[in-house]
């Protein structure tokens, strides 16, 4: 298993915090403002002393030559038992954000960029078999109408399976995904199936999907390999359902709405694409669990969850069959 690069994790974890930081107060909030009030009246003269008193401390801690890391390290959590959470927070999905960093040779970094972060424990083994979780959803969008289900592997614990099953049902209802664009989708729980949307253990996910790629993925598995029996199974791997990639640092949530897009696409008969759309988006049907660097033009994409996204040209994007030539997985040092 690969590692991630030490430079490029803190990298993204420092754009997802400015980026974030937007959906927090700002001073211009009533609300920020009315707490201000509230705290004056309340304090009185001390509500305008305080301020005061820290410029101050702060002028003679620099005066007397004393160091303002200690006071840096307090206010951003940084050890001790009073520290704050570590973790970046949750970016909204809708910051470009990207694993892959302008001026490097994304030859050396491509399996970097695609190592499994670090994050909660998952399910490495289950039994193989799989259960139809219960619920039905009216068909969506205009079409063909394809049937699918949504089903977790038996063993699969730590995970909300409802909550999973609700993801998959809202995003696949999302005008931005497939059923907005000439394809419909129907959910159902019993009878005739087209495919099935399934939640995997690591290992039967290897079984199904193969390992030739040494890093976590997922897959459409039409057939079975070894028996050759039909399985048209969608297989969603847990151990980046929970932990997510680099290439969605801070947006969990996001990379499992590209997860479901992406091999819900192979499903409906899409092919991998290989370079960005105009505009800079990565397409879903690109290898962005891979990495985020064209094999076709070598330019960095955005990440991207959606075939459709809003207002971007040329999508869902140019989609081919794998060859050396145009596969992220072959951006290596020669």
């Amino acid at each position: 298993m690969q590692t991630l690069d030490s430079d490029r994790v803190p990298a993204d974890v420092t754009s997802v915090r400015r980026s974030a930081a937007r959906f927090g107060g700002r001073p211009e909030d009533p609300t920020f403002v009315e707490s201000l009030r509230r705290f004056a009246r309340r304090h009185g003269w001390r509500a305008y002393a305080l301020p005061v008193l820290v410029v101050v401390t702060i002028v003679a801690l620099l005066s007397t030559g004393g160091s303002m890391k200690k006071i840096a390290g307090v206010a951003s959590g940084g050890g001790g038992s009073g520290s704050g959470p570590t973790t970046p927070p949750v970016a909204d999905g809708n910051i470009a954000l990207k694993s892959d960093q302008p001026g490097t040779d994304a030859r050396d970094t491509v399996l970097k960029a695609g190592a499994l972060p670090a994050g909660a424990a998952y399910t490495t083994k289950g039994t193989g078999t799989f259960t139809v979780l219960k619920g039905t959803s009216p068909v969506v969008g205009t079409g063909p109408v394809h049937r699918y289900t949504i089903d977790v592997e038996d063993g699969i614990t730590g995970v909300d399976t409802a909550a999973f099953a609700r993801l998959v049902q809202t995003t696949l209802s999302d005008p931005r995904s497939w059923t907005g664009h000439g394809t419909a989708l129907q959910r159902v729980d019993s009878g005739q199936a087209d495919f099935h949307i399934s939640l995997t253990s690591v290992d039967t996910e290897r079984q199904m999907c193969g390992y030739d790629i040494p890093i976590e993925t997922s897959c459409f598995a039409n057939t079975d390999s070894t028996t050759g029996a039909t399985l048209n199974r969608v297989v969603l791997n847990i151990a980046r359902w929970v932990r997510g990639d680099a290439a969605y640092v801070g947006d969990l949530n996001a990379y499992r709405i590209y997860m479901v897009n992406h091999e819900t696409g192979h499903a409906l008969g899409h092919e991998h694409a290989h370079d960005c759309l105009p505009g800079g988006l990565a397409p879903v049907m690109m290898q962005q669990t891979i990495g985020l660097t064209s094999a076709v033009s070598h330019k960095i994409c955005q990440a991207n969850p959606w075939p459709y996204p809003p207002n971007a040209k040329g999508a869902p994007g140019v989609e081919a069959a794998d060859t050396p030539q145009n596969s992220e997985f072959s951006l290596k040092n020669d």
